[in-house]
């Protein structure tokens, strides 16, 4: 399951991609703009900033950017750095076995199905998703 964390890193970076490569947001003005509680935006910063996706400087004139071209950070990366290991099912985690895995006839649906939205989550960047955000604007 995605979590809400994983939806709001998702959303601050489009945020960000939003705007021209130079423009440093507040967390609170992320936060405003895009309804997500301040306490989570910085929260969720130095995870960002380690990953390597935004730089932040601090002070009266600081704020947040994006440090890396929109378009090569996927939807799956993001939820992935927050999240962890994206499964649809616990079945198809390594660390939850099934005793049932070598006859159970809904492994094969649940492994096209992971293959599948995975898919979708990597063919998706935050630049793409920034921009149907624009549009939406």
């Amino acid at each position: 399951m995605i979590t809400k964390k994983a939806e709001y890193a998702i959303i601050i970076l489009a945020e960000l991609a939003t705007y021209p490569n130079d423009t440093v947001l507040t967390s609170r003005e992320i936060a405003a703009s895009r309804s997500i509680p301040v306490n989570l935006v910085i929260q969720l910063m130095p995870l960002l900033h380690k990953a390597g996706w935004t730089t932040g400087t601090r002070g009266a004139s600081g704020g947040i950017k994006l440090s890396i071209d929109p378009a090569i950070i996927t939807l799956r990366e993001v939820i992935e750095k927050v999240d962890g290991t994206i499964s649809i099912t616990r079945c198809l985690l390594s660390s939850q076995p099934c005793g049932n895995k070598s006859h159970c006839s809904l492994r094969d649906i649940w492994i096209k199905a992971q293959n599948k939205m995975l898919s979708v989550l990597e063919e998706v960047s935050i630049k793409e998703l920034a921009q149907a955000i624009a549009r939406d604007n």
